[in-house]
């Protein structure tokens, strides 16, 4: 039997989706981003998971940190956490919280949640890649370096799911993370170090890398697309 997720998804607090100049979708265009992805434990991976997703094998999670200068809303840099799962057969990637560096409330009125504010540093240099990603006590350092350049059409990205209202319903969302690539390498070498201060333990400090499966960086412009209601769980 598969392994089915495990989230309560009555502790999600999310908004209605927003109409108008600021909602999705967004092109973020020079936009630069990296992503690594991981195997994670079994468990934190379906604690994230709504119950209709089963898990992977191996159970994976990918954290993007993402700067874009211009979107909707202005400057953004985010870093955002998901964990793998399959929903009805297809590969997707649920959002276990997302670091806002910039116009948060748009952002999550666009895209509904988890988005939080946060502090996010990144740098894209001609060795490669280093991000510091703050959020009260959680704290996240990553560096990717050993760069050689590959053919975008090498690279895989699968939809991203959140969470929108409103009031106390909770409807699973699905939107799609589209780039148009103009460079793209992968990393031969990266480190990724998540900590988390609190007591209550995030899901930044729950879902370590237990062993390293890919890590690129690109540039390019990206879409977020339109966000579309899969289901409600609440």
């Amino acid at each position: 039997m598969p392994d089915r997720g495990r989230l309560d998804p009555s502790g999600i607090t999310a908004g209605p989706l927003l109409r108008g100049e600021q909602a999705a979708p967004w092109v973020l265009r020079g936009a630069r981003w990296a992503q690594v992805t991981f195997e994670a434990d079994q468990a934190e991976v379906l604690a994230v998971l709504p119950e209709d997703l089963n898990r992977p094998v191996p159970a994976y999670a990918r954290v993007v940190v993402l700067d874009a200068p211009t979107s909707p809303a202005g400057p953004l840099k985010m870093a955002a956490l998901l964990a793998g799962g399959r929903y009805r057969l297809l590969p997707r990637n649920v959002l276990a919280e997302a670091v806002v560096d910039g116009p948060v409330r748009e952002v999550a009125g666009a895209f509904g949640a988890p988005f939080v504010p946060g502090s996010v540093e990144a740098h894209f240099g001609a060795e490669g890649h280093a991000a510091s990603i703050a959020v009260g006590e959680v704290k996240l350092a990553i560096n990717l370096a050993g760069l050689r350049a590959v053919e975008p059409a090498l690279l895989r990205w699968d939809p991203w799911l959140g969470f929108a209202g409103p009031g106390d319903n909770r409807d699973l969302i699905e939107y799609q993370f589209e780039p148009t690539i103009s460079q793209a390498w992968l990393s031969g070498l990266t480190k990724l170090d998540m900590t988390d201060g609190s007591e209550t333990g995030s899901p930044w400090a729950r879902l370590q890398s237990v062993n390293q499966i890919s890590s690129c960086i690109c540039e390019g412009t990206l879409t977020l697309t339109v966000p579309e209601v899969l289901q409600a769980l609440v």
